[in-house]
């Protein structure tokens, strides 16, 4: 069992976006739900990775809105995975200056 299953809403959410970098960034936050003892050099690697995957969902966010509006259903998902992420790399630099 991956650590995505271990948390099943999000592997939930994983396979209905089926979206790669979405579920990456979901596999890091089953990850920090079940062992939250981040070691500094992961937290590093990881800002600079979930920050721009953050905003890939941003700018899918505001396509599906703006332009491709097929799948207007995952567009509210792209939002709050935008932000939420942004939120966990501001907790990730935080853990950073320590």
């Amino acid at each position: 069992m991956t650590t995505l299953e271990q948390v099943s809403d999000l592997y939930e959410i994983a396979e209905y976006m089926n979206d790669p970098d979405l579920t990456t960034a979901l596999e890091f936050i089953a990850k920090v739900i079940t062992k939250p003892d981040i070691p500094i050099q992961v937290a590093t690697v990881e800002i600079v990775r979930l920050q721009a995957i953050a905003a890939k969902m941003a700018f899918k966010a505001t396509w599906k809105v703006n332009v491709d509006k097929t799948e207007r259903d995952k567009k509210n998902i792209y939002f709050t995975a935008a932000s939420e992420i942004d939120k966990l790399v501001q907790s990730l630099k935080y853990l950073t200056k320590g």
